[in-house]
């Protein structure tokens, strides 16, 4: 299976899982509320370093939906999935940062959070011939504070950050190439959640 067909599955299983548990979630949100969903647009910085990578941090476009529910006032649980591109002459870069964590509001206003979790983050670059894709498993962390910006909508600012340091690989069309990568993702943008 090539590294893009893994990145899709990974993302497709992600979402199938999450939208069933949305169902549930959907059914109990009368009685709790607690049920929510997110989309966000935000800069994103990517860096590969390994034995043979030049570790340097590239700006592009990204993008994160998130979906969940609340155990309570001060947390709500769920998962992520972010995407980010960004393209200099004929090189793409891609990256899929695939994450699930815990949002907690220290204050029971509930405007500013701290978000904790983990994510599979995977990187592929591509120059149309040639394919080096780099992936690794480890913590995601965050922080956000939100605005009311309707009866059902809330507007957050937030900056996250998810380093695949365990499990890093980097292969160069399909054959192992390095070991030891780490895969860093950093965002800064805003999100709408309803």
């Amino acid at each position: 299976m090539s590294y893009s067909g893994d990145m899709r599955r990974a993302a497709l299983t992600l979402l199938t899982l999450l939208l069933l548990g949305a169902g549930g979630a959907t059914a109990q949100r009368r009685a709790s509320s607690g049920f929510w969903y997110s989309v966000g647009v935000a800069p994103g910085w990517a860096r590969i370093t390994c034995q043979i990578c030049a570790g340097k941090r590239r700006t592009g476009l990204s993008a994160v939906v998130g979906i969940g529910g609340s155990t309570s006032r001060a947390i709500r649980i769920g998962g992520e999935l972010a995407a980010w591109r960004e393209r200099d002459g004929g090189v793409t870069q891609t990256l899929m940062s695939i994450g699930a964590g815990a949002y907690w509001y220290p204050n029971t206003a509930r405007r500013l959070y701290l978000r904790g979790g983990v994510a599979l983050v995977m990187h592929r670059t591509s120059d149309g011939t040639d394919v080096v894709t780099s992936s690794g498993i480890g913590p995601q962390m965050g922080l956000g504070y939100e605005n009311r910006v309707g009866r059902a909508w809330l507007l957050a600012p937030f900056v996250q950050y998810s380093v695949g340091v365990f499990g890093g690989d980097v292969k160069f069309n399909g054959g192992q190439a390095a070991s030891g990568a780490t895969v860093s993702f950093l965002q800064v943008g805003a999100a709408l959640r309803h």
